[in-house]
């Protein structure tokens, strides 16, 4: 039986909407992976409702197709693109919410990773669920998205890509 592994940090990005670090607009959240999970944790803030001081469901989406697709990104050992999203919302998230998102891949295949994710408060209360349906990118692709990566400090890749061949011709 392989051992669990350890929850570490994942990388972030300059630029992304979620965790990127230099995007004013952003989120700057951090996801982290537990074994076969990721999850990430965010507090709703007044920026992001949709109506009457509840957050907005894209913004609830988002967070959930991120994690979710760094939880197909593992199981894969590839970046990956989202093929299919279902979401269901539950229940309400008001301003101030500390949610949870955590994501868990359901089934993959060589070619498509089914993935499980929700949204609870920190007293367990289900906010939203979902699942999804993610296609693996190439390593080639992947090789290029990950040099562009932000790593915390001594770590330099998340995934064990074959080493690259020099074309000999």
């Amino acid at each position: 039986m392989a051992q669990e592994k350890k929850s570490r940090p994942l990388p972030t990005s300059a630029t992304c909407f979620l965790c990127g670090e230099e995007n004013p607009y952003g989120l700057k959240i951090r996801f982290h992976q537990d074994g076969d999970k990721v999850y990430t944790q965010y507090r709703v803030d007044e920026r992001r409702t949709g109506f009457d001081g509840l957050a907005h469901g894209g913004v609830l989406a988002a967070l959930l197709d991120e994690t979710m697709g760094w939880a197909a990104a593992l199981a894969f050992d590839r970046m990956c693109i989202t093929a299919e999203i279902t979401i269901r919302y539950v229940k309400v998230v008001e301003v101030g919410t500390m949610v949870v998102v955590t994501a868990k891949p359901a089934s993959c295949s060589r070619r498509l990773c089914v993935v499980d994710g929700e949204v609870r408060g920190q007293d367990g209360a289900l906010y939203t669920r979902a699942s999804a349906k993610f296609l693996p990118l190439s390593a080639e692709e992947t090789r290029r998205i990950d040099s562009r990566l932000i790593y915390p400090e001594g770590r330099t890749s998340v995934f064990n890509l074959p080493e690259e061949t020099a074309d000999v011709t």
